[in-house]
């Protein structure tokens, strides 16, 4: 059974300037919520109702037909319209015209366009002619809503109505439609009307009233199409559940004297400097700023011609600046020299306008450091603590596409993943570029510093695993074309062969042709404000995921209280350590594993002495080996052959124990804990260096506050087992070396079986850690590398609301978390709780 909507979710909420009625932005959308401050702060706006978002669920529901709830909403809101304003939608003698426009709850592009004059027959026309409007006006507004609803409503292909335009023009050597006198634009009307009234079988309706139900219907189902589900997605919204509309009577902006329509923000969106930025457009409706027939003139030029307006326009924005306590940006018509507001709403900006706009409003005493913080989107942190490509040199603009995954990248040219594997165990930086990845080439995006394919969206294999992996990545860079059979692409002129360096800039999703310095980010000024007013907000500590010394200084310089997670399979990546943690994985008996371990102990001890030092006594979790051994297996016959002679045995034996330790699904296998069950060895020469690195930087006066967290538990006797072993293991190494200090001994919860029995495993564990990651992966079942095939069907076709390795499943996951916390701390009250992933 079908979950209803709520009586108050359907009923329809008339507005005019002074007479606001209650409300919000999930029930009324960010248009009709804004509508309805405007009116509260007496804004001079067309009056309006406004069908909620209920409805539009409604009409999603019940898929075809006219709800009868929508019916009576349309009758009753119209009702009060018409009486505000004196007029009948449809009455020849007193016509009302109006506007339908989407509001969807959050600023989110939409398939359906406002659809604007509707109210217009040939009959209308002409009583307003009659009643002195100018012909041309008149003429020129019943041919934009003939073209507007077709379009829109009644899904017209545009180029049709372009084939009737093009003549019309050339035949009075006109440059567009708004050089059309009113004769031609009453023969433009009648033409299109014709093709509503019999193309495609899609007919206008005859009775305005019944326009206006089919733009509204209109309007509801473009919530589903692919293009407004695309943006949603990308904006992690997908949980929305559907747009409200709003009616409202027409402002003529397309008057000579006296008229035109206009885009203004509060501040500018580029920088945040504080005066008025935008656009005007003499004798126009909105659509007109964009079309690109004619240019707007800016702001400052209307400064100049209309003192008055320009005033007007000035004083509102700084009032609804102080209403909505944040920088805005706002639609409006003037009529007859009278100034319309159509519609605010928080204004665009930059990262960089947006960090100045936050900071100036506070100290103007607009909003407090609470309010400027929930205005500002988390990504501008992201944006602003990537590195970001130095581009003073005016490099080469190779191609556009869409900025998939924020930060930059400079590297070499590979066209596929293992080319990728090879140059990044060579050392060098390469940029995977590919028509689109798959599953297939999973290690090259591992290993590759950036990701070009030149198809896709924001939803594709690229840009959900890049995303995934913290990875600069751009998308859909069409002009891009692939040769894989000579290692090369073209873009226009430009050839990029194999090794060739680019830059990728993952915020604006620009391509550059050369190896572009990269600057670092830096916390400083306006950023280092606004992260120090949430810290003051925020109620948990904030560690960092650093696995060298050089990552740890970072971190502490960004403010992190330690290290979170340490995970030391990384440290095994280095060019000259991956030979050494082979020799360990392929020896055939625990003699040859014993002295691949005896070298690395130094290399571990060392890496472990240098994170501590930069912490300088502040926490550090470090991670025992966690990943499958088969990921450090040699593949290939050159690898294996260059084993074969660095170990001193047949090339035979390499091949033969390379195969016994391959694994069917290796993120199931071989990995984590299970390595110290059936290898103790390795957690031992692990234990070791963290002790004695330890006891080491302690004599040397520097505090250390080392924590040893074991991964993939499942059961209580494999965390007990493991303690045992560590905490022998910890007191003996003390002891030789002459210092005692407390090792806190804690696990990462990520499996389900760990977080459903953790009331058993907490006794032995002096803190969990959720690594939601996998336990995201197991409790779904899904492969995280793999999910760019499938889940963007899920998330067009609402199976999943948000990407789940994006955005915590709190009923899922999130249950599993919560009940392993509460299991836990009720066994032993003084478990510490930390989650990455």
């Amino acid at each position: 059974m079908k979950k209803r909507s709520s009586p108050d979710l359907l009923v329809p909420l008339p507005f005019r300037t002074g007479e606001p009625a209650p409300g919000n932005r999930l029930q009324l959308g960010e248009m009709g919520a804004a509508l309805q401050e405007l009116a509260r702060a007496g804004a001079p706006l067309p009056t309006g109702f406004i069908l909620p978002v209920g409805l539009g669920a409604l009409v999603l529901e019940e898929r075809n037909g006219v709800p009868e709830a929508l019916g009576e909403a349309i009758e009753t809101g119209l009702s009060q319209l018409e009486a505000w304003a004196g007029r009948r939608l449809g009455d020849p003698q007193a016509p009302l015209l109006v506007s339908v426009r989407a509001s969807a709850p959050a600023a989110v592009p939409m398939a359906m366009p406002a659809v604007l004059n509707l109210g217009l027959s040939e009959a209308v026309v002409r009583t307003l002619i009659a009643a002195e409007r100018e012909p041309r006006q008149v003429w020129d507004a019943y041919a934009r809503f003939l073209r507007g609803y077709g379009e829109h409503v009644l899904k017209l292909e545009p180029g049709g109505f372009e084939e009737m335009l093009e003549p019309l023009v050339e035949r009075h050597s006109a440059e567009g439609v708004y050089q059309l006198d009113a004769a031609a634009l009453e023969q433009l009307a009648g033409a299109y009307l014709e093709r509503l009234r019999g193309a495609n079988g899609a007919k206008l309706p005859a009775e305005p009233r019944e326009q206006l139900t089919q733009a509204l219907l209109a309007g509801f189902r473009a919530w589903n199409h692919s293009r407004a589900v695309a943006h949603r997605h990308a904006r992690s919204l997908d949980g929305l559940r559907g747009t409200a509309m709003v009616v409202q009577t027409m402002a003529w902006g397309t008057g000579k004297s006296g008229c035109g329509a206009g885009h203004l923000f509060s501040r500018v969106p580029a920088d945040g400097e504080k005066r008025l930025y935008g656009r005007y457009l003499p004798a126009a409706q909105g659509p007109d700023l964009t079309a690109g027939e004619r240019m707007p003139d800016s702001l400052d030029a209307l400064k100049k011609r209309d003192g008055a307006l320009w005033q007007q326009l000035d004083q509102w924005a700084t009032t609804l600046e102080r209403q909505f306590q944040d920088a805005v940006e706002v639609q409006f018509t003037v009529e007859d020299t009278r100034l319309y507001l159509l519609s605010v709403k928080s204004a665009r900006r930059s990262a960089q306008a947006a960090l100045r706009v936050a900071l100036d409003l506070v100290e103007e005493g607009i909003g407090d450091e609470r309010h400027a913080l929930r205005h500002l989107d988390p990504k501008l942190v992201d944006h602003h603590l990537h590195p970001v490509l130095d581009k003073s040199s005016h490099p080469t603009l190779l191609v556009k596409g869409l900025p998939a995954s924020p930060g930059s990248a400079v590297g070499q040219v590979v066209f596929f993943a293992e080319h990728a594997e090879e140059l990044h165990n060579q050392g060098l930086e390469t940029i995977l570029v590919r028509h689109e990845t798959t599953p297939e080439d999973i290690n090259g995006l591992k290993v590759a510093c950036g990701i070009l394919t030149a198809t896709g969206g924001l939803t594709s294999h690229a840009a959900v695993v890049a995303r995934g992996m913290g990875k600069c990545c751009v998308v859909g860079a069409t002009d891009v074309s692939i040769n894989y059979h000579i290692n090369e692409m073209t873009i226009g002129e430009v050839t990029v062969k194999r090794l060739d360096w680019v830059s990728l800039d993952g915020n604006t999703g620009e391509v550059f042709l050369g190896k572009l310095p990269q600057i670092a980010p830096t916390l400083q000024g306006g950023l280092a404000k606004v992260l120090g007013w949430a810290d003051k907000q925020r109620r948990m500590g904030v560690r960092a995921n650093a696995d060298t010394p050089e990552d740890a200084r970072r971190a502490v310089e960004l403010g992190a209280e330690g290290i979170g997670l340490c995970r030391t399979e990384h440290m095994f990546f280095a060019l000259e350590r991956i030979p050494i943690f082979r020799k360990m994985i392929l020896a055939v008996d625990e003699v040859g594993r014993a002295a691949a371990l005896a070298e690395l102990l130094p290399l571990q001890r060392k890496d472990f002495m240098d994170i501590l030092r930069v912490m300088a006594g502040r926490p550090v979790t470090i991670r025992l080996l966690d990943p499958p051994l088969n990921e450090f297996l040699p593949r290939g016959i050159r690898s294996q052959t260059r084993m074969a002679k660095a170990m001193g045995i047949p090339l035979e034996v390499i091949q033969r124990r390379t195969e016994v330790l391959t694994e069917a699904n290796p993120m199931l296998g071989h990995r984590g804990c299970r390595l110290a069950i059936t290898y103790p060895e390795i957690y031992q020469m692990q234990v070791r260096a963290i002790v004695e690195a330890a006891c080491i930087v302690m004599k040397e006066g520097v505090p250390v506050q080392p924590e040893i967290m074991v991964p993939l538990v499942s059961t209580t006797r494999e965390l007990e087992v493991i303690r045992e072993m560590i905490e022998e293991l910890a007191r003996r190494v003390m002891a030789e070396l002459g210092e005692t200090f407390p090792l806190r001994i804690g696990t990462m919860i990520e499996t389900p079986r760990a977080a459903v029995v953790s009331r058993a495993i907490a006794p032995h564990a002096d803190f969990y850690s959720f690594g939601t990651n996998d336990l995201t992966q197991m409790t779904y079942g899904f492969s995280r590398d793999d999910t760019g095939i499938f889940m963007p069907s899920y998330l067009e076709r609402g199976i999943l609301d948000t990407d789940p390795f994006i955005e915590l499943d709190q009923e899922g996951v999130g249950a599993l978390v919560k009940w392993a916390v509460e299991q836990g701390r009720e066994v032993n009250p003084e478990l510490k709780i930390g989650i990455c992933g």
